[in-house]
């Protein structure tokens, strides 16, 4: 699975969420609804702001009332708050999240509920650092001055882990490492560490992952450093209430099939999901453990 940019990720989740969720004609349990109002994160668009003025994601809609009769429509770039408030009155009444996000809103707003979990090969996600296996150095410490590909390309949960790890040893990035270097992909990250190029890379384990499938041989020479708590998937979002049991039914049903559904299989590749699942029995313990591990930003914690 060749990964893709941060906007194709975000217009195929619309289009995953859309096209597979109305597609039960045979359901006798009708939807009351005749449009439904999708709210993105504004942490979906980190390192690709240009992707909030596209309007990719209008081909979807058109093919849900194409198809459907349903309308839909989309919110882009809301504040996790905001995202909240919209929810409670009603303006949206899906909201999208990354999971360590729902974590830091969901004790002060209790009715805002998990759908389904967004799942890239595993249930969680951690961020990690690797460097060439001939280098010395065992943590981040180690890499003071040195030079760290940030891969544009990057999932979110990566960006919250650098920052909190190098304000453990400097006040940020940019004070620990001697350069950040904006590399266009999570592989071209990892083999200019290889190649000798630059010291260290970010990346996340799905990737890394997939790298070692792809290019074993490279991958040999590399080894991890840092790695991450585990960060819980991205998750779909309602207020309770906000949606009539038939909606929430058809959602839950066509989401949790797209796996089946070679249709699925495909939109979801370009939004680096190879599923999405119903919540973990354990889902509040991981939110209660990854909210220990990063708590929300200093004076968000009792807004």
């Amino acid at each position: 699975m060749r990964f893709t940019g941060q906007r194709l990720a975000v217009c195929a989740l619309i289009a995953a969420l859309i096209g597979l969720v109305t597609s039960s004609p045979g359901n006798s349990d009708e939807p009351k609804v005749s449009k439904v109002r999708f709210g993105l994160s504004e942490s979906l668009f980190k390192d690709n702001p240009e992707a909030k003025a596209d309007k990719p994601a209008n081909q979807f809609i058109t093919l849900l009332k194409e198809q459907t009769g349903l309308d839909g429509e989309i919110v882009q770039g809301l504040k996790r708050d905001d995202l909240c408030q919209q929810l409670k009155d009603n303006k949206i009444q899906l909201g999208i999240l990354q999971g360590y996000e729902y974590a830091w809103v969901h004790p002060k707003n209790p009715d805002i509920k998990p759908l389904m979990i967004a799942v890239n090969q595993k249930p969680t996600a951690r961020a990690v650092i690797v460097v060439r296996d001939d280098k010395p150095g065992a943590n981040i410490s180690d890499l003071k001055g040195k030079s760290l590909a940030v891969p544009r390309r990057v999932r979110e949960h990566c960006h919250l882990f650098l920052e909190r790890r190098s304000a453990e040893v400097a006040k940020s990035p940019k004070d620990l490492f001697g350069k950040l270097l904006r590399i266009t992909t999570p592989e071209e990250a990892i083999d200019a560490v290889v190649n000798g190029q630059v010291d260290a890379a970010l990346a996340d384990d799905a990737f890394l992952d997939w790298y070692k499938s792809r290019k074993p041989a490279r991958f040999a020479r590399l080894k991890v450093i840092e790695k991450s708590a585990p960060f819980p998937s991205p998750v779909i979002t309602y207020r309770a209430g906000g949606l009539d049991d038939a909606t929430l039914d058809r959602l839950r049903k066509g989401m949790l099939s797209a796996k089946d559904n070679p249709r699925g299989v495909e939109l979801m590749k370009l939004c680096q999901v190879t599923s999405f699942e119903p919540v973990p029995d354990d889902y509040d313990k991981q939110l209660t453990e990854i909210a220990k591990a990063y708590p929300a930003p200093a004076g968000e914690e009792k807004k």
